[in-house]
């Protein structure tokens, strides 16, 4: 579709781009980790940080608009509950930054990565590990990050359908259910669709493909990601 949606791969020749999926993925543990534990200083340095890389990355945050609302909504409800459970501010802003981190994460992992790469960079790493049949597990979470972003396809379809044909029910719970069965029916009709190009291509999970390098970018990502985790970790 021409409108850009969230959790998408978009091809670029951008600086996350060209490092290797693993390095992406263990920056993105090690940030969630240490975050848990770092003061509100911290906290804003990272999220700071965060999100200068997703402006680097040219993420069209406007185009997400749609999508971001639900995450609004929750970083609303956090905030509020948290005040509410400690009555302290900082508690309070400190989990608002904690979930931002999370998300701005989740944004540069999915929109730098494709799902092939990253089953090429894991399926090698996997294979080592005794009675782990590492090439399927990589197939495995290939397609799952393939079909996850097919929700938000089916989601956007359905909901612009139905106000190109003006539909309006006053029922909120027959509309709720009608969307969701319309949604549902689509999701099956476009994973359908995937299996039948994944047959028609031959597609075996348990095939050996050719390893994504590491190159200088994964050294200076670890570094940056590094010295980023220490600073704060002294704020």
């Amino acid at each position: 579709m021409a409108e850009a949606l969230i959790f998408h791969y978009r091809k670029q020749n951008t600086f996350l781009c060209k490092a290797n999926p693993v390095t992406k993925i263990a920056a993105i543990i090690a940030i969630c980790v240490v975050i848990l534990s770092l003061s509100l200083p911290g906290l804003l340095m990272t999220s700071t940080a965060l999100l200068v890389a997703t402006l680097a990355q040219r993420i069209p945050l406007r185009s997400y608009k749609r999508e971001l609302r639900y995450f609004a909504f929750l970083l609303l409800l956090i905030l509020i509950t948290e005040y509410l459970a400690t009555q302290s501010h900082q508690a309070a802003f400190s989990a608002f930054l904690r979930f931002v981190c999370i998300i701005l994460c989740g944004l540069l992992i999915a929109d730098s990565t494709s799902p092939d790469d990253l089953a090429r960079s894991l399926g090698g790493i996997l294979d080592r590990i005794p009675f782990v049949r590492g090439w399927e597990v990589a197939s495995a979470i290939e397609l799952t990050l393939s079909i996850l972003p097919m929700i938000f396809d089916a989601s956007l379809e359905v909901v612009t359908a139905r106000k190109a044909r003006l539909e309006r029910r006053r029922n909120p719970l027959h509309s709720l259910t009608s969307l969701v069965s319309a949604i549902f029916s689509l999701l099956l009709d476009k994973a359908e669709d995937l299996s039948l190009a994944l047959e028609a291509r031959l597609f075996d999970p348990s095939r050996t493909r050719p390893r994504l390098p590491y190159t200088t970018v994964d050294i200076l990502l670890s570094v940056l990601v590094l010295v980023l985790l220490l600073f704060a970790r002294v704020l």
